[in-house]
């Protein structure tokens, strides 16, 4: 494919930040007609018109140009996706094929380890991987989770951080793989060592993603109310991860040292517990998410979600009723 002409790389960022041509003349002090003819090449923006139309999309002067060679967010974003993410694909599809191979071998084949290669290996290795990427090379952030169209970014940090949180993924996915397929191999009595490996695994991800996401605030965000708010959920976010980490860890611990069994009434009991628990974290989580954007943090202080509080309080009383039954 040939490279894109000025115009239609206006018209691509503009799309991809969810701004009108209204807006993005407001903020040049221009004439939305002139925006018009710039995205149709009837026209060129000034050498200081392309600068600040650059500053606006997160992105250089080369870039709007189409010189994509030299647009140093682009290519960092491009080579870890395309290229390191592969690598270590390549390492965990060798890491699986050995174990097949030994584990027959051995006798020593688990169901349990086949399930958790499946998880980290397809859903998640391979999947997000090949939509961040996706993302990044069409400018189409829609489906990335968190991210608002009617919020102003900087694109090329927000390029830099998928491309970090993918590296990060690939790394995980890769050592777990390697991990999990070792340790079956090794064919320990323990039979809890599996579900330990995937909630440390799932635990180690998510939490590399949340600090590199409170790492890049200030630079992913135009705005500075947009940067408070983002700092506002930051807290907010973590306790959800940590209830949601701390029931699944009580109930895997529950099962180990109660002897619980799939199907039987204390496992009905437990499970149901954990999943109503679950339910209201998530519930606060959303009524507080829902008031930190409705938050305007110029006009007024910051009031937390009663009804968030509760549902923590509740949430816990459930935990500990798990402890009890």
């Amino acid at each position: 494919m040939g490279e894109k002409l000025p115009g239609e790389n206006i018209s691509r960022y503009r799309k991809a930040l969810g701004m009108s041509q209204e807006k993005v003349a407001e903020y040049m002090g221009v004439s939305r007609q002139a925006v018009t003819k710039w995205e149709n090449n009837l026209s060129m923006p000034s050498s200081e018109n392309l600068i600040k139309l650059a500053g606006l999309f997160g992105t250089t002067v080369e870039g709007l140009l189409g010189n994509e060679k030299r647009n140093e967010s682009w290519d960092s974003s491009k080579s870890l996706t395309d290229k390191t993410s592969w690598i270590f694909v390549g390492i965990s599809t060798l890491c699986i094929l050995a174990y097949f191979i030994i584990s027959t071998i051995l006798g020593c084949f688990s169901g349990g380890t086949l399930i958790c290669i499946f998880i980290i290996y397809c859903p998640i290795q391979m999947f997000i991987p090949l939509y961040f990427s996706y993302a990044v090379k069409n400018d189409s952030f829609d489906g990335i989770a968190g991210f608002d169209k009617k919020i102003e970014y900087h694109i090329g940090e927000v390029k830099k951080l998928l491309a970090q949180i993918t590296l990060q993924i690939e790394m995980a996915s890769t050592v777990y793989l390697f991990l999990i397929c070792v340790i079956s191999c090794m064919n320990l009595p323990v039979k809890w060592i599996n579900g330990f490996l995937i909630t440390t695994y799932l635990l180690h991800v998510v939490i590399s993603i949340f600090i590199s996401n409170y790492k890049m605030i200030d630079k992913i965000y135009k705005n500075d109310e947009d940067k408070k708010r983002a700092a506002r959920s930051v807290p907010v976010t973590a306790v959800y991860l940590i209830l949601l980490f701390a029931g699944m860890v009580l109930t895997v611990v529950l099962f180990e040292r109660r002897g619980i069994e799939n199907n039987t009434a204390p496992a009905v009991k437990v499970s149901g517990l954990l999943l109503l628990g679950v339910l209201t974290a998530t519930v606060g989580f959303f009524l507080e998410s829902s008031q930190i954007k409705k938050w305007n943090p110029q006009e007024t202080e910051y009031q937390r979600n009663r009804m968030s509080v509760a549902c923590i309080v509740i949430c816990v009383i459930l935990y500990g009723a798990m402890c009890i039954i």
